[in-house]
């Protein structure tokens, strides 16, 4: 049975007008370290700090996408949290003790979750010194946490076997009010898995609040194809 390998982030007292570019700065910083396919790195300013991101069309569409639905699904006040996920896939020779047929699924095998803290935007120019230079601190010690991940979890990654593009599927899930997180997430891993026929139909074929991809995206780990 696969175990899936999970990783959080979290941001506290995190103002309203700059949750877009945090997250956008923390998911492009996943994708960069995480994608395994080559192509040319580029740089993205946010709160002051550099962050590497991909050239990847569909992958900067696709985080401006869930970015835009994390503000949707966050615009009231009332609502003081919001979480995002990126879950990688593989393929896997499905076990059927019935058939002697083999077929093949998509198993998680990491799982990256932000969560969020959110208030009110500063309104004094004292509070808005205090509140970017937490946020800034926060960020940074974000994007260390996702190196520092990468850097030391390499062994759960599976064994690539394919030089065709991105060879691990990808989900982008953002919370929604109408179920619970542990709901969503236990949906996302069963029942809305990526399927071998979803995955072939398009980069953006997509169901409720995730969208999978398979295309060509880039990662910084060393790994090395299958021979």
């Amino acid at each position: 049975m696969t175990t899936t390998q999970e990783f959080s982030l979290e941001m506290t007292f995190l103002p309203r007008n700059q949750v877009k570019d945090v997250l956008r700065g923390l998911l492009h910083s996943i994708f960069f370290h995480r994608l395994l396919a080559n192509v040319i790195p580029r740089e993205l300013r946010v709160l002051n700090t550099t962050v590497s991101i991909t050239d990847n069309i569909d992958v900067e569409k696709l985080i401006e996408e869930k970015t835009v639905e994390f503000l949707h699904n966050t615009n009231s006040t009332h609502i003081k949290q919001g979480k995002v996920a990126i879950l990688f896939y593989e393929k896997r020779l499905k076990k059927n003790w019935f058939q002697f047929s083999k077929s093949e699924e998509y198993v998680c095998w990491e799982q990256w979750t932000i969560t969020l803290n959110l208030a009110p935007s500063p309104m004094t120019e004292q509070e808005k010194f205090k509140s970017n230079k937490s946020v800034e601190n926060q960020f940074m010690q974000n994007l260390l946490r996702i190196l520092q991940i990468v850097n030391e979890f390499k062994e759960h990654i599976p064994s690539i076997t394919t030089t065709e593009g991105n060879p691990f599927p990808y989900q982008v899930a953002v919370q929604s009010q109408a179920e619970s997180w542990n709901t969503m997430m236990k949906r996302m891993l069963v029942t809305d898995a990526p399927t071998i026929e979803r995955s072939i139909q398009g980069p953006y074929a997509s169901r409720s609040s995730s969208t999978v991809h398979s295309q060509s995206s880039v990662s910084r780990v060393d790994r090395k194809s299958d021979e």
